[in-house]
């Protein structure tokens, strides 16, 4: 029975948005649930509904600004800065300038005597034949009221920014980790991501 479905075909659920692949059926689910790029995307953010295709101009119009004010999402993500409280929302936008492209920062509660911070992409993988692109960031927090006599102590960590279909579910490989003694008294950090871009063909 495996040999016969092994051999079996079918069109992408997705056909009707664009896509033209015919997939076997053993490589079906991993086709329409991470590499078909017609395939929806849910918004990665608690309590909204959106499912579709336009998720960069989604959280471009309804979530960009509202969860980090101080973030500098316009053009090509090459430095943005958000001040970060401790305790908010696990997910903040920082949209990438192919206008494509969500790249997300999470600040995750997963670790013991402390939070972990890490960026993740959520865009179409490339059609076949289209340019492919690697982007690598750097991330250097600060505290956002340096004690006295401190001065500006800072964490850094940087790497390749990973790309994902959806965050249900996901767990960082990679992630900075910023102990809870690191928030000060305000609970809160700056966090400051870079990022550069290398095309491949």
């Amino acid at each position: 029975m495996e040999k016969v479905l092994a051999g079996m075909a079918r069109p992408c659920k997705f056909s009707r948005h664009g896509c033209e692949e015919t997939v076997k059926f053993t490589e079906l689910r991993s086709h329409e649930e991470e590499a078909c790029p017609y395939a929806p995307y849910s918004c990665p953010f608690d309590g909204c509904a959106y499912r579709g295709a336009l998720l960069y101009d989604h959280v471009r119009d309804e979530h960009a600004l509202a969860p980090a004010p101080n973030c500098d999402t316009g053009g090509l993500l090459r430095g943005a800065s958000v001040t970060l409280r401790r305790d908010e929302p696990a997910v903040h936008a920082l949209l990438h300038g192919d206008r494509v492209s969500v790249i997300l920062l999470l600040n995750g509660g997963d670790v013991l005597a402390g939070r972990s911070l890490s960026l993740v992409r959520i865009c179409p993988h490339p059609k076949p034949g289209q340019e492919d692109e690697e982007v690598e960031y750097r991330m250097v927090v600060t505290r956002d009221e340096p004690e006295p006599g401190t001065g500006s102590p800072s964490l850094a960590a940087s790497g390749k920014v990973q790309y994902v279909r959806r965050l249900e579910g996901y767990r960082p490989r990679h992630f900075l980790f910023v102990p809870d003694a690191f928030w000060g008294s305000s609970g809160s950090v700056v966090v400051t991501v870079t990022t550069t871009v290398t095309v491949h063909l």
